[in-house]
């Protein structure tokens, strides 16, 4: 694939961290603005994650329908026009109602991006492609929370939706010169019951069960610490906002790092890999919990233990997405919404559990990795092992774009 779509999918990918991210150093801002308790304030995360998996849902069946293209427009113009909207919020019910909009506009970029890649690629080179677009998700966590924390430094939480709206104009000034991936003989029609026949399809693959499963609770141990660790690391440690946001970047640059070791280790499988990833996310579990159950609470053991947690996603995610699409060419958009809708869910039922000491944190992520193994033993096993015998559906030429130069 060309540079700039590789970028620009990497950005699209990027639309969930950053519209969650961007105004978390704004929360306790917007909590006094609008006269309420931080326990309301975090329901605009929530109804943004809801949006999130509503958006790839909806959106992953209209692409496999009418092409990625124009689903992708029509969603990123949503989330677009609803974080405007936010900017002039005047309470939190409306607030949490654009919110929940803008995730279900945003959900489009999340799940067409991966569709595409599915499009074009199979196998190790969908794995590759996967990586290379999770290195650039990976700079989301790193840029987001230091970018809003500035940003409070020059404006409120209302000029950061302002900041949202104009990074959504940009990448839909991108997406018109997307080519369309799916041709249209490899669409599909006839409505609601072939896609009532793609969702059952697809949840009777172990292949897609065991990677979308593993995929949603090793990313659910992740939203556990995001929700968790600012209370824990700020308010029990001491850090300042400051030292939170550089061990958030830290953190970052670990699942970047770590999501790129797929390159270096091509001598085994996607299953393998992703085994490894459940295995990092259970170690994290093990550091956390002997810090929790230590008199002193020792920092020591709570910071690998949180940067393991973000690595082991970084290296799983990409053999988790591919396992769960290789057998769904031709319906990678609903099975890609699926992933999508089953990841955030996970992450929304997640945040709730998270609490503000290291002990339930420590709680929330093990569930998380015992769900996980789960998930390994019983869907893994029955999983392909080998990515390149999945279905290929780009022998068909694809469309050039509306306007775009050929």
């Amino acid at each position: 694939m060309p540079l700039a779509v590789i970028a620009l999918l990497g950005a699209l990918s990027a639309v969930g961290p950053f519209a969650l991210d961007l105004y978390l150093p704004a929360l306790p801002q917007l909590a006094n603005d609008l006269g309420i308790g931080a326990s309301q304030a975090q329901l605009s995360l929530t109804a943004c994650m809801v949006g999130l998996a509503c958006g790839q849902l909806v959106t992953g069946i209209f692409s496999d329908a009418f092409g990625r293209r124009k689903p992708l427009m029509i969603g990123i113009s949503l989330f677009m026009v609803f974080s405007a909207a936010c900017v002039v919020a005047p309470n939190i019910w409306l607030l949490i109602a654009f919110r929940f909009l803008q995730g279900l506009g945003g959900g489009a970029g999340v799940v067409i991006a991966r569709a595409v890649i599915r499009d074009r690629c199979v196998g190790e080179q969908m794995v590759k492609m996967l990586t290379t677009v999770m290195m650039l998700l990976g700079l989301a966590p790193i840029a987001a929370p230091l970018a809003g924390g500035l940003l409070t430094q020059i404006t409120n939480w209302r000029g950061i939706f302002v900041v949202l709206s104009i990074i959504a104009a940009c990448m839909l000034a991108g997406a018109l010169f997307l080519p369309e991936t799916l041709h249209v003989d490899n669409r599909r029609s006839g409505g609601a019951a072939p896609i009532l026949n793609d969702f059952k399809a697809i949840l009777k693959d172990p292949s897609w069960r065991y990677g979308a499963g593993a995929v949603a609770f090793v990313c659910g141990t992740v939203f556990v610490y995001i929700s968790g660790s600012s209370f824990i690391l700020q308010d029990i440690y001491g850090f300042t906002p400051v030292q939170y946001a550089v061990f958030f970047a830290c953190n970052g640059t670990g699942f970047i790092i770590f999501s790129q070791l797929n390159r270096l280790t091509r001598f085994w499988t996607p299953t393998q890999r992703q085994t490894i990833a459940i295995g990092g996310v259970v170690a994290s579990t093990l550091l956390l919990a002997a810090a929790a159950l230590l008199p002193s609470h020792p920092l020591w053991l709570v910071l690998p233990g949180f940067f393991l947690t973000t690595s082991s996603h970084g290296f799983g995610s990409p053999n988790g997405i591919a396992i769960a699409m290789q057998n769904h060419g031709k319906r990678a958009g609903s099975a890609s919404a699926l992933q999508g809708l089953t990841q955030f869910a996970v992450g929304a039922l997640a945040v709730p559990f998270a609490g503000e000491s290291v002990g339930s944190v420590a709680t929330a992520i093990g569930v998380m990795s015992l769900i996980a193994v789960v998930f390994r033993v019983t869907s893994g096993r029955h999983a392909a092992r080998d990515t390149t015998k999945a279905e290929v559906v780009t022998a068909a030429p694809a469309e050039a774009p509306e306007g775009a130069p050929t």
